[in-house]
């Protein structure tokens, strides 16, 4: 059995009387993921949303990758996600280019849709054109990291012979996820490519939703002629490791529940589709759709999670709501000395 990995996933909801200013905010990032780099964590994971305080403090990653990449040694740095489809792929490439070469070949690539309908409006991209614009587009990224020009016809992207550079440092190119939540077509598409996989366990009202997915994943992963044991299917969760159940649910309930606020403020027109569910922030911990308490119960939780489910990589957004600095960073150092040697 190969050692589980672990990382930790960054969508920033920022709150200016708690996380000071926009500077201090980074800041604080920015010692966390050095921390980790120490730790031996694994991966740092940045997500890209726009427009609203829920991850749109960080809109560029490539930018705030770059700057974390010069200050850490080893852990890898990942984007989970790239809203692709809101951009052109050919951009997109050399950003991300320039963080695997910055970062001496350490770069994580994750593909997505994105789950906020009022980034689609407010950047007047068409939702309904996204699936074809990520499938088009991760098709041009791809050319675009290899050592050829990029030559592509399609229904929204159109090059002849156009020339991208810098070429990444990990060749034929970094290790490709695709982020997969809703839709039966988005883990058969990541299955038939070869793309490793992230998920988010907790989503579903139905606890048989995420098994079917991944089967439909595996299956057309096999289907391809890939070897499921060499691909790497990521679960993200909230983290808080605290003494007990009892004391989490105190010191983390309250930023959690600023989380969700955020998230709902970003889009109050947000319809949520009927697989998933909405769950308050003490049921959440509670009920294990968090990772929390002591270490044991957190580790507890990660078997519960990824056992049934063949997850390899488990991502943690540890700090969320406008946590303290030293909140934070307690339950990242409780992480990585109690739970994390668990999984080695």
């Amino acid at each position: 059995m190969t050692a589980m990995k672990f990382g930790s996933h960054y969508l920033p909801t920022y709150i200016p009387d708690l996380d000071g200013t926009v500077t201090e905010f980074y800041q604080k990032m920015f010692s966390q993921m050095e921390e980790m780099d120490r730790l031996h964590y694994d991966h740092i994971w940045v997500t890209e949303h726009h427009f609203a305080h829920y991850g749109g403090d960080l809109p560029h990653p490539p930018t705030f990758m770059a700057a974390i990449a010069r200050t850490t040694k080893k852990i890898r740095l990942g984007v989970a996600i790239n809203v692709l489809p809101l951009h052109n792929p050919i951009d997109i490439a050399e950003s991300y280019a320039m963080v695997d070469v910055i970062s001496n070949g350490r770069l994580d690539f994750g593909v997505g849709k994105g789950s906020e309908a009022h980034e689609y409006h407010k950047y007047r991209v068409d939702q309904k054109e996204a699936t074809g614009r990520m499938y088009e587009g991760v098709e041009v990224m791809l050319q675009a990291w290899s050592d050829q020009p990029v030559s592509f016809k399609g229904q929204f992207y159109n090059y002849e012979n156009v020339p991208v550079y810098p070429k990444p440092v990990q060749r034929p190119h970094p290790r490709f996820w695709v982020g997969c939540a809703r839709t039966e077509d988005s883990f058969r598409w990541a299955g038939e490519n070869g793309f490793h996989l992230m998920t988010l366990p907790y989503l579903y009202r139905d606890p048989g939703a995420l098994p079917a997915f991944l089967k439909i994943y595996r299956d057309n992963l096999a289907k391809a002629g890939r070897d499921a044991g060499k691909m790497d299917i990521l679960g993200k969760f909230h983290i808080y490791v605290s003494s007990s159940l009892e004391k989490a649910i105190e010191e983390a309930a309250p930023y959690l529940d600023n989380y969700l606020d955020v998230h709902t403020k970003a889009d109050l027109d947000r319809k949520e589709a009927g697989l998933l569910i909405q769950r308050d922030a003490k049921t959440q911990i509670a009920e294990g759709f968090v990772l929390a308490g002591d270490p044991q119960r957190v580790a507890d939780t990660i078997r519960k999670w990824s056992e049934p489910n063949g997850l390899t990589t488990i991502s943690g957004t540890f700090h969320f709501g406008g946590m303290p600095q030293e909140m934070a960073l307690k339950s990242i150092r409780l992480f990585a000395e109690k739970v994390m040697p668990q999984f080695k």
